[in-house]
């Protein structure tokens, strides 16, 4: 073996020994088994990771696209943007699924990007992810909030994605857990607040100061909680259904303010029961629950016709806690239900008229703003207008928006102006169906 051969051979064999070196030190990293973040440094808090986690699993079950966060301290001299393509192409693989987005960020190299693999590639073009970039993870990471940044993008990407395959999402972005940074006023308060616990005991329900830091304040929450396994517990092979309905799922509503009506259909009603949920009465109010309608199959068969507005509002909004969807596919017959509308409008206008003024010192009929009393009167006939809706369209609304931009309504003067206009459209043609 010549001498130029040897350098040859040892030279492959250094590179070979190098290059093993790098792929140890900077290896792609592992897939998370529990977790859709990967987070070196731990820089997001553990109820933005637990948000992010379960946003990214419904969106992967509704799309095949996973959603990923790779978080790294330090890279090396690794080209940034192709470490962040291996590592999806990895984890795509790893996942099983059509489709990955990773957010790739290398803290030391102050370098990030947004990677797409497989099908996401096809409805995420660089166009719209530069534009999220700048908008969402620049200005967030600039302030090294990197929680805040993912869980916006995450539900960005959400809404694109469910959109791309006619799916939909509810996410309210303000609602996102957000990063608090603790000053030292709020630890000294925390202390204090602390230091009260521990003097008043179990003294401190006598002020109610317990009751508000138990109540449910969002719809996760009580589907997080054991509530709906009390519901199973309690009722056995008699429950059918039990889900949150009626004005908490309404716009406007406040859960601080009003407590979540839950409803439940059951093989036998009976008092006796419905009495079995005596028990947890106490319960459910400390935690901002109220039991509502307690309905049987043969009671709703028997009321259908007499009460179609109500089972129609329960059939599409609806938040099943156990047991089946109530009233899937459930659709009442234009005519009863327009008999009610006009009965309810007919209430209502009455209610209205009569009314010499409100709050703010404003007649009904007068054609100013109510404010705040107006705001509270449009609130209760929003459900009504549902219905109406319904009837000339017949899909159900989205949300209110849709709902105000067919019947625009201002004020007291330009409700009663569309509400006598629906009654006299039923009363001259029984309601013409478009």
């Amino acid at each position: 073996m010549t001498d130029i051969h040897k350098v040859f051979q040892s030279t492959k064999i250094l590179l070979a020994i190098a290059f093993a070196f790098t792929s140890t030190a900077f290896g792609l990293p592992s897939r998370p088994e529990k977790s859709h973040v990967y987070d070196e440094n731990r820089v997001v808090p553990a109820q933005q990771l637990e948000f992010f986690d379960n946003l990214s699993m419904e969106i992967a079950k509704e799309t095949g696209i996973s959603i990923d966060a790779v978080l790294l301290d330090d890279i090396g001299e690794r080209v940034a943007s192709q470490y962040a393509s291996d590592i999806a192409e990895k984890w795509k693989a790893d996942a099983g699924l059509d489709g990955e987005i990773l957010i790739f960020v290398a803290q030391k190299q102050r370098r990030k990007f947004i990677v797409t693999k497989g099908s996401a590639s096809g409805i995420l073009d660089d166009a719209t992810i530069k534009k999220l970039d700048q908008e969402i993870l620049v200005p967030a990471f600039r302030q090294e909030r990197y929680g805040d940044g993912l869980l916006t993008l995450a539900a960005k990407l959400a809404f694109t994605l469910t959109d791309s395959n006619g799916t939909a999402i509810d996410i309210d972005e303000k609602e996102l857990p957000k990063e608090e940074p603790m000053s030292i006023r709020g630890w000294i308060f925390i202390a204090v607040v602390f230091g009260l616990l521990i003097a008043l005991g179990s003294r401190g329900r006598r002020f109610g100061f317990f009751d508000n830091m138990k109540k449910l304040l969002s719809v996760s929450e009580i589907e997080k909680s054991q509530w709906p396994e009390i519901f199973r517990n309690t009722f056995g092979d008699n429950l059918i259904s039990a889900f949150i309905s009626g004005q908490c799922l309404m716009e406007g509503f406040d859960a601080l303010k009003s407590p979540w009506t839950i409803s439940f259909i059951l093989k036998d009603n009976s008092p006796a029961e419905i009495e079995k949920l005596a028990a947890f009465q106490k319960r459910a109010s400390r935690e901002n629950l109220q039991f509502a309608n307690f309905y049987s199959p043969a009671e709703i068969i028997h009321s259908l016709d007499n009460s179609p507005l109500e089972y129609l509002h329960i059939a599409n909004r609806n938040v099943p806690l156990c047991g089946i969807k109530p009233l899937s596919g459930f659709s009442p017959r234009p005519e009863k239900l327009a008999a009610q509308c006009e009965q309810e409008i007919r209430k209502t206008l009455e209610r209205l008229q009569a009314t010499p003024a409100d709050a703010s010192g404003e007649s009904a009929k007068s054609p100013k703003h109510g404010g705040a009393s107006f705001d509270k009167t449009l609130n209760e006939v929003i459900p009504l207008l549902y219905g109406i809706y319904f009837l000339e369209t017949e899909n159900y609304p989205e949300n209110n928006g849709v709902v105000l931009e067919r019947y625009p309504v201002q004020d007291y003067a330009g409700l009663i102006q569309t509400l006598s206009g629906i009654a006299a459209r039923i009363e001259r043609a029984k309601f013409e169906i478009k």
